[in-house]
């Protein structure tokens, strides 16, 4: 039986204003080349200084991590050349800012706690851009962007843990505020190393570069594990390499050999003194740290019997919790109110590109939406309707259905009279029930539903079909 034993390397981009080592202004998208200075392009005479804030937003992610921070850390050289990295060598810390911490996660087996190695400050590199006529061009607004990098300890065992790690670290870090950890964006990259051996003993690992959507590191982690499995069961050695994964392909392939630690040849940076932090910093960063994701994951199971799945939905985004608890608080039961922000909400979001922060109903909407389906006025499938179209225009609901004309017909002699024309429109079919194909009884509640145009209360469109059809 061979065994995958996965770490991963995640590197976040610290939400700040200006970049780590100068005064240049962090900006996604810019034109390119206009956000840099001597100082990130690494010209001679050039000195360095620490972004505080990145300090101390690094800080409060290591709290939340459950990290121990080390009250001195050292900044040291990385030194290796890439056409993106201008000055040859990478601004990084020899003595991290945090060790050790976790992140829980739910396994089919139940909580699991991922433990952290490591968590250090350092700067991006640039961006290179390939073009199809075989020239690379290259951006170095993003080189010396402030960087946290956070490995795990290689205990995750599938790709099905390493997604559920990186959506919860990812959530961590959206929370507490310190990355807006957008993939699509290149705010959060995911780096795995995979290994596969038959025993105890750990086999040679593969590291597979700048994953940037779950659905990657899923598919890639995947992959590594059949690939290595394969060529051990062939009698193969595996070479320890970085890998490039190709989307097309849907393959990793060979990017480089993999370098040591001595390729690196890391020294001391000599134009920044070490990091001293005081207790002070670390108990002023733990006062801005909210309700994090495993806290609010279990509060929201108990406090409104939801479901795992449903519960896990919500907490990916702090703005949709917050909403689902104010919409309780409204007047909403949690029933609705988890169904329509599961299914309706985030279809909707969905189909049109959008996201959460882009609707313009309120809580309330959906109590007053609860509140009509209550008293009758209207029934779930015109909820829905209205739902659907004062998503993104935040139209009361009265006004909608009044201007619709959309209130629940519940005068049983109308209701009646669509109950009765049905039964005579579809005799084969009331033969076919009373022949024992029960099932089909959905069928008339439908075509009733239909010639009421959805207005009808369904309780009593059930209650006058039953009567009608067991009569005949």
């Amino acid at each position: 039986m061979y065994k995958a034993t996965i770490g991963i390397e995640v590197h976040a981009q610290i939400k700040t204003a200006t970049k780590m080592f100068c005064g240049c202004k962090v900006e996604f998208l810019a034109e390119p080349n206009t956000n840099i200075c001597p100082i990130c392009m690494g010209e001679p005479g050039v000195l360095p200084h620490v972004n505080k804030r990145a300090v101390e937003l690094a800080v409060r992610t290591a709290i939340a991590l459950h990290a121990k921070i080390n009250l001195k850390s050292i900044y040291a050289r990385k030194n290796y050349f890439y056409p993106d990295l201008p000055k040859g060598y990478q601004i990084t810390q020899s003595i991290p800012l945090a060790e050790g911490g976790y992140v829980e996660i739910e396994t089919e087996k139940g909580k699991k706690k991922i433990y952290i190695t490591r968590l250090h400050i350092e700067e991006d590199a640039g961006k290179l851009f390939h073009t199809t006529e075989g020239h690379s061009l290259v951006d170095f607004n993003r080189s010396g962007v402030p960087l946290m990098e956070i490995v795990s300890e290689p205990v995750i065992e599938n790709e099905k843990e390493a997604v559920a790690y990186l959506r919860r670290l990812r959530q961590i870090l959206r929370y507490v505020g310190s990355s807006d950890a957008d993939m699509e964006k290149g705010q959060f990259r995911c780096e795995p190393n995979i290994s596969v051996s038959k025993d105890e003993k750990r086999g040679v690992k593969r590291e597979v570069k700048n994953l940037n959507s779950l659905k990657a590191v899923e598919r890639a982690i995947k992959y590594e594990i059949s690939k290595q499995t394969d060529s051990l069961e062939k009698g193969e050695s595996i070479t320890q390499q970085t890998m490039l994964w190709d989307e097309k392909k849907q393959m990793a392939l060979p990017m480089r050999e993999k370098e040591g630690v001595t390729e690196y040849r890391y020294f001391k940076e000599p134009d920044l003194i070490p990091l001293l932090l005081n207790n002070d910093i670390i108990e002023e960063q733990s006062k801005a740290i909210p309700e994090l994701p495993t806290e609010k994951f279990n509060r929201l199971r108990e406090e409104y019997k939801i479901k795992g799945e449903d519960a896990e939905i919500l907490v990916d985004s702090p703005e949709m919790a917050e909403f689902f608890e104010k919409a309780i608080k409204s007047g909403c039961s949690s029933k609705y109110a988890i169904g329509w922000m599961t299914t309706d909400i985030l279809g909707e979001l969905n189909k049109s590109g959008k996201s959460f922060g882009d609707i313009k109903i309120a809580p309330n909407h959906l109590a007053r939406l609860n509140k009509m389906i209550e008293n009758k006025t209207i029934n779930m499938n015109i909820a829905k309707k209205i739902l659907h179209n004062i998503l993104f225009t935040g139209e009361a609901t009265e006004a909608y259905i009044k201007r619709n004309n959309l209130s629940q017909v519940t005068d049983e002699g109308e209701i009646e009279k669509a109950v009765v024309a049905v039964i005579e429109e579809n005799s084969k079919e009331v033969e076919r029930y009373k022949g024992g194909e029960e099932k089909l009884f959905g069928f008339f509640v439908g075509q009733v539903m239909k010639k009421m145009k959805g207005k009808a209360n369904p309780g009593v469109v059930n209650r006058l079909l039953k009567e009608k059809l067991n009569r005949r």
